[in-house]
């Protein structure tokens, strides 16, 4: 005797929502250390501002969770109340996990469950060093400044500087060079080591003009659009002084 079941069809519809929310949308759980109940904010970066999405408190256990609708992978961030960020590049259904110790200023994160992220971070892993090198010359600077060796002492600083910046430089192109289908490369390409990102479109165009490839991907991305309008305004300037670069 064969007996048939019937869904109703209401039932189907339900789960077929449910998966259907699930692929678009992504979790944040965090596992901290050290935490006091700190309040975590997560907001989204648009192309021009950034926008708050959410906020919680840590538990007791070091444990908070964030989750987000989206319909095209974008960029986010993480605020902390000691003045932390942690920058992240999600995708439709990812699952991150990161961990950290929140007592520890000068600690990374460690993010799993997004590629993208865990690209993001290893860049940003390889510039902290940078940084600190940086920051070492300006200590020694300030604790000789006013004696008769200081004029010497920052001739050799801005050589040292120059060459970090180089290093800096050549960070971002190889990362680029080896990721050009990544949206992470667009952080990349815009990150600031100072008060002016160190690609620019007039010194390194063919870097902006690898990741207009990003369109074949991404074509209704808000980050790949904005970035392909601005290579095109770049090129369109060329030929035409009179317009600028948004």
């Amino acid at each position: 005797m064969k007996f048939f079941y019937f869904i109703p069809v209401f039932i189907l519809l339900g789960i077929s929502c449910h998966r259907e929310q699930k692929e678009i949308s992504f979790t944040i759980h965090g596992e901290f250390s050290h935490s006091r109940g700190e309040k975590i904010i997560l907001s989204e970066m648009g192309v021009k501002d950034v926008t708050f999405l959410d906020s919680a408190s840590v538990g007791n256990d070091g444990k908070i969770n964030f989750s987000h609708e989206l319909d095209q992978p974008g960029f986010y961030l993480l605020m902390f109340p000691s003045g932390r960020r942690l920058t992240l590049v999600i995708n439709k259904g990812e699952n991150l996990l990161i961990t950290g110790d929140l007592m520890d200023s000068t600690g990374e994160f460690i993010v799993t469950g997004s590629d993208e992220s865990q690209l993001l971070q290893a860049f940003f892993h390889a510039t902290m060093r940078n940084k600190i090198r940086i920051d070492s010359i300006k200590r020694v600077l300030l604790m000789h400044e006013g004696s008769d060796d200081f004029l010497r002492l920052s001739m050799k600083a801005d050589s040292l500087f120059l060459s970090i910046s180089g290093d800096q430089k050549k960070l971002e192109k190889e990362f680029i060079d080896k990721n050009p289908l990544s949206l992470a490369s667009l952080i990349v390409l815009n990150y600031s080591f100072g008060p002016m990102p160190v690609l620019t479109m007039k010194d390194d165009l063919p870097y902006y003009q690898k990741l207009t490839g990003l369109l074949r991907i991404y074509p209704k991305n808000q980050h790949v659009l904005f970035h392909v309008a601005r290579v095109k305004l770049f090129m369109n300037n060329l030929k035409n002084p009179e317009q600028s670069i948004p």
